[in-house]
């Protein structure tokens, strides 16, 4: 579902005017400095490496930081990561209630991700946390296999329970995008289409909109229906749930499943994963990283 051709990875690389041979070195160097990171429980693949390379424009620096964060938030944000495993019954349950699925296809270089209202019955039980959890576990499967360039996201709020959005509060909504998606991954948003948006979620959209800013902002679109859609995704790339001809999300939730059934050896071995502080060669700051609790920046998701 995530795999990617050497050909697609060759014309990204290419668009960061870099060949094979350059993002092999870097690589290579990259693993040298993991190995000699006495506090860092592992050295990461070849593929992750280039996929933390690649989300922060080849800075070498930048990098380093972003793969020791990698790490160090599964202690520091242990309300996250302690209960993320796909295969607990909470996240099984979660994946039940909505679909929040990728294309197999990529559009743009880029990924595309589909979210929608499962079960209507079981939408009282939706937990932001819990949403948040899937959110990373998809982009941990993706880190290994798929070629992290950019993201698109539709999501369908009909049916979506007010008791969701009253529990999205300002914590949740800023540890996803300041520290995950933008310390961690450095999520590169493309476009964040929101249909059956609601008049009440209006709120919602006004705390996101203080930590992000403007110009990425400008990115998130909202219709009251999803036919809008189709003018912006082919008819045989959109799903049948959104009016095209492409894979329906029940289907694709079951190609979701089987990758989760595949990856479970690697969730088990996340779980056991921390970073030893007592190694830790320069101490870990308590800056905006950590201490973030209502202090809020501006996020630049880009």
């Amino acid at each position: 579902m995530f795999k990617v051709g050497e050909c697609t990875v060759e014309k990204i690389l290419q668009s960061f005017d870099k060949n094979k041979e350059e993002i092999d070195e870097d690589i290579v160097n990259l693993q040298k400095w993991m190995d000699d990171q006495p506090h860092l429980p592992e050295t990461l693949d070849k593929r992750s490496t280039m996929n933390f390379l690649i989300l922060n424009k080849f800075s070498i620096e930048k990098t380093k930081q972003k793969i020791d964060t990698y790490y160090t938030v599964r202690t520091k944000l242990e309300d996250v990561y302690q209960h993320i495993n796909p295969k607990l019954p909470h996240m099984t349950e979660f994946r039940n209630i909505i679909y929040f699925v990728p294309h197999p296809q990529l559009l743009d270089f880029r990924r595309v991700f589909f979210c929608k209202i499962r079960n209507a019955d079981l939408a009282e039980k939706l937990d932001p946390c819990n949403m948040l959890r899937c959110m990373v576990n998809v982009h941990e499967m993706r880190m290994r296999e798929d070629v992290m360039y950019g993201e698109i996201f539709v999501v369908d709020c009909y049916k979506v329970p007010l008791s969701y959005y009253l529990k999205l509060n300002p914590t949740i909504i800023f540890k996803c995008m300041a520290v995950i998606y933008g310390k961690v991954f450095s999520f590169r948003l493309k476009a964040f289409y929101v249909v059956n948006f609601p008049s009440f979620g209006e709120k919602v959209m006004a705390i996101a909109k203080k930590i992000i800013k403007p110009k990425v902002f400008e990115r998130i679109h909202f219709f009251s229906d999803h036919s809008i859609l189709k003018q912006e995704f082919s008819e045989d790339f959109l799903p049948e749930d959104f009016g095209g001809k492409g894979p329906c999300l029940e289907n694709l939730q079951e190609m979701l499943e089987c990758e989760y059934k595949s990856h479970q050896n690697l969730f088990d071995r996340l779980d056991k994963l921390k970073v030893d502080e007592g190694l830790r060669p320069q101490k870990l700051e308590n800056n905006e990283l950590f201490g973030f609790y209502g202090n809020f920046k501006q996020l630049n998701l880009d």
